[in-house]
Parts: C-alpha cells; sequence; structure tokens
C-alpha cells in the first residue's frame, strides 16, 4: 500500500535505518514461527527446572510467553535490565535461568530481525516485545527512543537530570543535587529557604507560586499537596509509555528531506501541567478561557499547551481516566510539530477516540491492555448501538470539524460512540485497520486531512467500514 510507505517515513523508519538493521538479508522465518520455536524451546527448561524441585523458576519459564493478542492491544512494562530473581541461588537453578536468559536473547534477536520491514505500529509492537525479553538490546532501545547512561538505559529527558547531576525520588521528582536527602527529612524548598514539610502542606497557594514537580517528562506545577502531585506525574508517566507503544509512530515527525537517515532533534522540554487543589480554583482560573469549563474534570488546553487537572478526592479510578485521556491529547498535540488548526475543519471525532481509547488502558501481568469488548467506553457505545440504534455514520463524523463536533446536542452519546469506533479501529479484526487509523490520526495533526481521507486509507468505503463496526461492537 503506498499509504504505508508514506507513513513510514513519518514514523520510526529513521531510527531502524540509524541503528543499522540489514534490508538485504535472506528471508526471515515467519513471526508465527519464531514463538513456536521459541515456546518450544522454554517447555523442556520449564520441565527440568520443576523436575530439580525448582517450582518457582519452572513457572517463570512457563509464565513468560505472552498469549495471543485477539481483542485487545498488549502493552509492555520494559524493565531497565534483566533481574536474576531472589529465588533463584542454587548453582543448578542459576544453571536454568541462564539458559532461560539465552533463550530470550536469542528470541529478541530474532524478532528484531523482522522489525525494518514492518509496518509503523507494527515496528513499534515488535521492538517493545523485543525489550521485554532482552530490555539490554542497544539496537532496540535505540530505535525505540531510549538512550545509554552511566546507569542504564533512560529516556532523554531523563538522561539530561542525571548529566546535571539531580537526583530522583518518586515522592519528590526529579530534585537538584543535595536536596533529596533534607526532604526525606521532613524539610521543602520554597524559593530560596528552607521550610518544614509541615509548613509547605499548611499554605493555601495561588497557581503562580505553586509548587513544583518535575517527572521525566512533565513539569507540574501544584496547588495541590506535594503526594497528589506526585500520584498524577505517576499516572502520567505510565500514560507515556502506554501511548508509546500504541500510538508510537505520531511520535516522529516527516523526515526533512535535507537530513535523510538522521532521527530528528529529541526535544527535551518537558510537557506542563497544573494540578489545582480543588474545583473552586480550577474553575475560578479557567472560566474567563472556557466558558463551558464547568463541564470537564480536566481539561488540556492546546493554546497554552498546559493540561489542566483536580486533585482527586473520592474517586481515583475517575481521576485517573481524566488524566490518561488528556494526556493523550497533549502526547498527539506535543511530540512532534502539529498544525494548530488539527481537527478544526473536519477529522475532529478522531482526536477524541484516541483519548477515549487511553482511557481504557487496564493493568496486566505483562503491563497492560489496551481496548476489548468490556473497557473503557466500549460497553456505553455497545448498549447505545444495540438497545437505542444510536450510531453516527463515519462519513458524518469524518466531516464534522471541532466546532460542529462540539456543539452537536448528541455529544454525550457521540463519546460514548467513539469509545467503541476507537477500538474498532485498533483491535476489530485483529487490528486490520490499526495502521491505516493511525495514518489518519497523523493527518489530522498534520493538518492534511480531508472528510475522505480515513475511507481512502482503509481502501474501502464508510458504508463498509459502519457495517464493520456494526458486527465488531455487536459481537
Amino acid at each position: 500500500m503506498a499509504w504505508i510507505t508514506r507513513i513510514a517515513a513519518a514514523g520510526i523508519a529513521w531510527a531502524i535505518l540509524a541503528v543499522g538493521v540489514g534490508v538485504s538479508a535472506p528471508p526471515l522465518p515467519p513471526l508465527a514461527q519464531l514463538e513456536a520455536e521459541f515456546a518450544d524451546r522454554l517447555t523442556p527448561l520449564a520441565r527440568r527446572a520443576e523436575a530439580s524441585g525448582h517450582a518457582d523458576l519452572a513457572a517463570a519459564i512457563r509464565a513468560w510467553p505472552l498469549p495471543g493478542e485477539t481483542d485487545r492491544q498488549f502493552v509492555l512494562a520494559i524493565p531497565e535490565r534483566i533481574e536474576t530473581p531472589a529465588f533463584v541461588d542454587a548453582s543448578e537453578e542459576t544453571a536454568l535461568w541462564n539458559e532461560f536468559v539465552a533463550a530470550r536473547q536469542a528470541h529478541a534477536n530474532a524478532l528484531f530481525a523482522h522489525v525494518a520491514n514492518a509496518t509503523p505500529c507494527a515496528a513499534v509492537r515488535l521492538l517493545h516485545r523485543v525489550l521485554r525479553d532482552d530490555p539490554d538490546h542497544a539496537r532496540a532501545r535505540e530505535a525505540a527512543g531510549w538512550v545509554k547512561t552511566k546507569a542504564g538505559w533512560a529516556w532523554p529527558e531523563a538522561k539530561r537530570h542525571r548529566d546535571r547531576g539531580d537526583d530522583y525520588d518518586t515522592q519528590y521528582g526529579w530534585l537538584p543535587r543535595g536536596r533529596l536527602a533534607r526532604y526525606r527529612t521532613g524539610e521543602r524548598y520554597d524559593r530560596g529557604r528552607w521550610i518544614t514539610a509541615a509548613a509547605d502542606e499548611a499554605r493555601t497557594l495561588a497557581v503562580a507560586d505553586g509548587r513544583r514537580f518535575t517527572s521525566d517528562h512533565w513539569e507540574i506545577t501544584a496547588t495541590a499537596s506535594l503526594g497528589a502531585a506526585a500520584d498524577v506525574a505517576a499516572t502520567l508517566e505510565e500514560t507515556h509509555a502506554i501511548w508509546r507503544q500504541v500510538f508510537g509512530p505520531l511520535a516522529t515527525p516527516p523526515r526533512d528531506r535535507r537530513q535523510a537517515g538522521r532521527p530528528p532533534r529529541a526535544n527535551l522540554e518537558p510537557f506542563v501541567a497544573v494540578l489545582c487543589a480543588d474545583r473552586r480554583q480550577y474553575l475560578a482560573e479557567l472560566e474567563p478561557l472556557e466558558p463551558a469549563i464547568g463541564m470537564t474534570q480536566g481539561i488540556y488546553q492546546a493554546p497554552t499547551r498546559t493540561l489542566w487537572l483536580v486533585q482527586a478526592t473520592d474517586d481515583a479510578a475517575a481521576a485517573r481516566t481524566t488524566i490518561r485521556h488528556e494526556a493523550a491529547h497533549q502526547l498527539c498535540a506535543e511530540s512532534r510539530p502539529t498544525s494548530p488548526l488539527a481537527g478544526e475543519a473536519c477529522g475532529f471525532w478522531a482526536i477524541e477516540a484516541v483519548a477515549c481509547y487511553l482511557e481504557a488502558a487496564e493493568p496486566a501481568a505483562w503491563g497492560w491492555t489496551v481496548g476489548g469488548p468490556d473497557a473503557g467506553r466500549m460497553p456505553a457505545a455497545r448498549r447505545l448501538l444495540i438497545e437505542d440504534g444510536f450510531h453516527v455514520p463515519l462519513e458524518e463524523l469524518a466531516s464534522l470539524g471541532r466546532a460542529a463536533f462540539q456543539a452537536d446536542p448528541r455529544i454525550a452519546s457521540i463519546y460514548a460512540e467513539l469509545g467503541g469506533l476507537a477500538d474498532f479501529f485498533m483491535n476489530g479484526d485483529r487490528g486490520r485497520h490499526r495502521e491505516a487509523f493511525v495514518a489518519y490520526v497523523a493527518r489530522i495533526y498534520d493538518g492534511t486531512a480531508d472528510p475522505d481521507t480515513l475511507a481512502r486509507l482503509c481502501e474501502t468505503s464508510y458504508v463498509d467500514l459502519d457495517t464493520a463496526y456494526r458486527r465488531h461492537v455487536s459481537r
């Protein structure tokens, strides 16, 4: 497909070339064959471990292969390095563990050989499967965006902090050298002076005087507590990891022809977020600019490139959903140069559908799953379609710009449908339209989409896509 070639240039193709993956190698074995051979190699290892009385190791080996992705997307937690479990201590057990690690590394190399010929979303998926097996696979790390430091692999933004000598703690974020020890003993630094943690927490702050919490990718100004800021930062960073694997091709702009084969310069500036202590402050800050702000629990303001949130009170799950939704908007808009008119003329639904899809991330043994018939807004989409017969045709949705979309009196029901549509395009028929949908979202953010772009990319009509959507939701 011609569109795959075009979007590959806008995705991670530069990274694959940059790390030297060969493109003239002999034909590669199919991925299904590689998975079968890997499982065949692990099975006798698990049996030997069990026969030797090492039940924990046998269980770990048997649990390692991932199940098949059928109706939802897998996102993998990537450790910093391969850690030998505490239960591996006897010499015989260590030898079996080393064989297990060697099998994983061989599998990782075999998977990586497929990356250069994969379509953008498939390449991102393969890179992270490589890194799950072998977290120290240098070429996969570099292709996926990490950089090497003395302490191990890190995001470029984190490396900048390490190079400056900053210290990191999950409770306090990145701090200049020398401050962390005092924070841990109950002090806080505020505009050139040290105060007690109790005095800091007792203050009522204006946004302009808010506390600073710096994570790898966000600079959070918080009038809420430092602990609340730490919780928000953890969810934001988790959302970043999920977004990179689900919508990774959106992170890289088309290559400048004058710099063909070179990666774009990493943007080390942090994303900006504000965490208000309560809803009253949130409304007071935003109502002058956003008259309808009272309908929201959080908002990403594209003109100011700022994510606004409210400290969670009694519904942590709802707060996490809001963070994921609004952070998705910020990541899509700011992870590469985008048009300020994205979605203004048409296709605004897809901007919201991406954010609705990120809401449907749930923990799993290997990291997270995203989407599925029982996740996020999908159940609501199913009820609306089956019980109420509600469905806005894709041709109509694709023609709506931002103003028309937001003014539609059916807006609440449309948002539920967006959850179903996002799941259909990302997971329907085993991800048949995933590449096309991500390419479409890229075109919207580039400002080059028209009302017919999605149908062209999917190589079918909107009528046929509507039929397939109904079948997907009703299954």
